[in-house]
């Protein structure tokens, strides 16, 4: 039965009454889901603007009995199968989308430069120029691809360039 669930298709069921970007408005984020804290650190008191929080986390999976799946998903950091999902998040902790999941071999930069150029959900139509995104340095990658879009990008700055 793959691409069943409940005796239903897959294709046929709505995921958007709880999740992704299709089932809350921008502006009810804005309203509702910004934390003041979160608005004073990264936010722009004259404008409205969506900050949102993306990372990318792990799905720990048993071993495929499927041999090209079994290497697209074995994660040689990890040293096991897994497969990569990327949350996004309002600074409530309120669930905005969880995007994939991809393969293992994926970084955080490139999974959410495939959802932007992609417009997965229709995210490009959402989020808006001066919109922030809180990102880790799994992005860094990202960050010019961002800056092109006029998205704001907000990354601790612990270290340096180059230091470890």
């Amino acid at each position: 039965m793959a691409g069943q669930f409940a005796g239903q298709d897959l294709s046929e069921i709505q995921f958007e009454e709880n999740l992704g970007f299709g089932h809350i408005t921008r502006e009810t984020v804005i309203q509702q889901h910004i934390r003041p804290l979160a608005q004073t650190l990264f936010g722009d008191a004259a404008t409205q603007q969506a900050i949102l929080v993306l990372d990318g986390t792990y799905i720990y999976i048993n071993k495929s009995g499927n041999f090209k799946f079994q290497r697209q998903s074995f994660s040689l950091h990890k040293g096991r199968p897994l497969v990569k999902p990327l949350v996004i998040v309002s600074t409530t902790g309120y669930f905005i989308s969880v995007m994939g999941p991809y393969i293992a071999k994926n970084n955080d930069a490139t999974i959410l430069n495939h959802v932007m150029k992609t417009n997965i959900e229709d995210i490009c139509n959402w989020v808006r120029e001066e919109d922030i995104f809180v990102i880790d340095r799994g992005f860094r990658d990202s960050l010019d691809f961002l800056e092109e879009m006029g998205i704001q990008a907000q990354m601790p700055a612990f270290m340096t360039n180059g230091e470890k």
